[in-house]
């Protein structure tokens, strides 16, 4: 989604002598469309899964998904999820899946560092607002982890699905 700002510069001189004399100044006003982009650095990675065992990956560890968020300096951004419930297995037959689960701090956002360690912990399935600063800052970074949980009658195979993260100016 796209955001208008408008900045708008006015200046007023006046000076004041035995003379009369006059000077002007113009005013400016640029508007701009700002853009804001979201990359993706890592995909959240259960690794190998035992059946019958539940697997978490914290937002904290090297596994957990990342994103980086380009926008305007300052701005408030609405981070929302759109969540799995169940991964899917890519290699046998259709109907194998494995349940997916998140938890209310499965979630971190933290402007300008991109480590969550320090960051705003939050529940994915809620969302939360986060501000790209201050001080004025162009990078916000955000986390993701989950809890998988293979059933004793799971095929092998890799199991996927999709993590959604959004974000909109607020």
């Amino acid at each position: 989604m796209k955001w208008a700002l408008l900045f708008a510069a006015c200046v007023t001189v006046s000076a004041r002598a035995e003379a009369q004399s006059g000077a002007s100044v113009t005013a400016d006003a640029v508007v701009v469309t700002v853009g804001m982009t979201v990359a993706t650095l890592r995909d959240l990675n259960f690794g190998t899964v035992i059946k019958g065992v539940p697997t978490a990956v914290l937002p904290t560890a090297a596994t957990a998904g990342a994103w980086q968020v380009t926008g305007s300096a300052n701005a408030f951004v609405i981070i929302s999820f759109t969540l799995p419930t169940q991964l899917t297995n890519i290699q046998a037959l259709p109907g194998s899946t494995m349940p997916i689960s998140f938890n209310a701090v499965s979630a971190i956002w933290r402007r300008s560092t991109n480590n969550p360690v320090g960051g705003n912990v939050f529940d994915p399935a809620v969302g939360a607002v986060g501000r790209l600063g201050p001080p004025p800052n162009f990078n916000m970074y955000v986390w993701v982890g989950g809890t998988v949980n293979a059933p004793l009658t799971a095929k092998p195979g890799i199991y996927q699905g999709n993590v959604i993260v959004s974000l909109i100016y607020q």
